[in-house]
């Protein structure tokens, strides 16, 4: 609980400075797409089928980025039900497309936090949170 705790504070500190870096980062991050496994885009969200989160990240800058693409999944309850990373580097005006996927195990509407760090843990937010809910039936 204590971890859990100490987590929720640490996200809490990158959203409320997640602005002042964001202008200074030359990335960008679009909002997520639903896909299947093959990365056909997906309309429902079915319990016990794996789901993936697509999103396409573009490097505005004039030099090599490092980046982590976050995907934090909350239940009904705000309860976390993923917490996954993906870290990559991204050339001067590249754009890369990331995914993250997730087997969700009950129904219900979920909240879908999607973000980029400079790193992993204790890492400064690079883009600002982007926040969508979906339905798993």
């Amino acid at each position: 609980m204590h971890r859990l705790l100490v987590f929720g504070l640490l996200v809490v500190i990158i959203c409320i400075f997640g602005n002042a870096y964001a202008v200074s980062s030359n990335l960008t991050l679009t909002s997520p797409t639903t896909v299947d496994m093959s990365g056909h885009q997906k309309s429902e969200i079915h319990v016990g089928e794996p789901v993936g989160f697509l999103s396409v990240v573009t490097n505005h800058g004039t030099s090599e980025k490092r980046f982590t693409y976050v995907v934090l999944i909350l239940n009904q309850d705000k309860q976390t039900e993923l917490q996954e990373g993906l870290s990559a580097s991204i050339g001067a005006g590249q754009s890369f497309t990331v995914a993250q996927s997730w087997i969700p195990r009950e129904s219900g509407t979920y909240t879908v936090k999607t973000f980029l760090l400079n790193g992993y843990l204790m890492a400064n937010p690079l883009t600002e949170v982007i926040e969508t809910q979906i339905v798993v039936k």
